[in-house]
């Protein structure tokens, strides 16, 4: 049968009933003949409390002793469910990413994954055990430096090695049914959806969608592997991802982002303090903050517009006259409390705008601003409307 790959988020081993219940999935799934794979994230909120430990000790935590630190949760949960694997007599071994061969680049905090040596992992696999990774994590081959890969990053570990190990299935599981129509919090008439092509998918992990990290969809889509987002608490089959859909206009879902910080620097370039310098400082400095703007006069006047959290545009907003450099005549503004919420599809168009904008109207959420694309149209709402704009378009297109 084809090697197959599980990955099983926070809540998913969050204790030790639940890990022993992953390890009843894990073992069914091996004894069912299948090589299996398994990559772990920390439990429960354990990051979290790593990172607010960590602040509670610096107040700049330096970043190569943030991910030695942070990179302990997923080690505690591998080791954890080894343990439990071997209790229902299945062999298993656990490995941190260096042991598994993930290699990354030297950026602490942000990584990415510049090639998988997965030869100690296809070696136990040989001798029949469960091989257990510990996600979220590498080394750089250079510096020989433990790293973490951010946000997404145990699912973006399991999809590098299905491509790797060139598996027929990688498998995510979370604690929702999969990709639903919408944040079922937010509308509890969401439903997950059975079938997603990659590009949708991806459209909406960038959007705002939590239930798979945008690096995850696009690294699955550039190497074919197909995904299925699934519940570890049922047995309901989930979400398939992978391929193409007809072209057509159809509305898929909609998403939402929350609670964001919008940091625009205006001024005129000069010296070192010109716009590209800029940019490539903050990136950087913040890998986090996404950059969705840059726009440049003919008199060297610009403008520059990032978003993220707003512990990332608070301390932007802080460091910013150092990022920049010298020369130039430059100011940063952040925007608290800002909200985004999309429509996504296929061949979206005029008609599904007009009937977007009613559908706002209707509902007496303003409209601050709008973007749109063939899959998406993006809204940017107030912040404490973002919950009625998300019910408001759900009603109108997927009801």
């Amino acid at each position: 049968m084809p090697l197959l790959v599980q990955k099983y988020g926070g809540t998913s081993v969050d204790g030790p009933a639940r890990i022993r219940a992953v390890a009843e999935r894990v073992a069914a799934a091996h004894r069912a003949g299948n090589p299996t794979v398994v990559v772990v994230s920390a439990m429960g909120q354990t990051t979290d409390e790593l990172q607010s430990l960590a602040r509670q000790v610096s107040a700049r935590p330096h970043p190569r002793e943030l991910d030695m630190l942070l990179t302990a949760g997923e080690r505690v949960a591998m080791a954890l469910l080894a343990m439990a694997l071997h209790d229902l007599g299945v062999e298993a071994i656990s490995f941190t990413g260096s042991q598994s061969g993930i290699l990354t680049d030297g950026a602490h905090s942000a990584a990415r994954i510049v090639a998988v040596k997965p030869e100690r992992i296809l070696a136990e696999l040989e001798r029949g055990r469960v091989v257990i990774v510990a996600g979220f994590q590498g080394v750089n081959p250079e510096t020989k430096e433990i790293t973490t890969l951010g946000r997404g990053g145990s699912d973006t570990t399991a999809v590098a090695l299905a491509a790797s190990l060139g598996t027929g299935r990688c498998e995510i599981y979370t604690d929702v049914g999969g990709v639903c129509t919408a944040d079922p919090r937010m509308v509890p008439g969401a439903r997950v959806l059975p079938r997603l092509s990659y590009r949708l998918c991806s459209t909406l992990a960038h959007l705002g969608g939590r239930v798979l990290h945008a690096r995850c969809v696009d690294l699955a889509a550039a190497n074919g592997v197909p995904l299925t987002v699934r519940s570890s608490f049922d047995e309901e089959p989930g979400t398939s991802i992978g391929g193409e859909e007809m072209e057509r206009a159809r509305v898929q879902a909609v998403t939402h982002r929350d609670q964001v910080s919008i940091a625009i620097a205006e001024g005129t370039a000069g010296g070192r303090g010109e716009a590209r310098g800029i940019i490539e400082a903050v990136a950087r400095a913040f890998p986090e903050l996404e950059l969705i703007a840059h726009e440049q006069a003919t008199d060297a006047h610009g403008a520059i517009v990032w978003i993220g959290t707003r512990s990332d545009a608070e301390a932007l907003r802080r460091g910013f006259r150092d990022l920049r450099g010298p020369g130039g005549e430059w100011k940063l503004q952040v925007d608290d409390g800002a909200a985004f919420v999309s429509v996504v599809g296929l061949g979206l168009g005029a008609q599904e705008t007009v009937r977007a904008e009613q559908a706002l109207e209707r509902a007496g959420v303003p409209l601050v601003a709008l973007r749109t694309t063939p899959t998406a149209l993006i809204f940017r709402v107030p912040g404490e409307r973002c919950a009625a704009a998300v019910q408001a378009l759900h009603a109108a297109f997927l009801e």
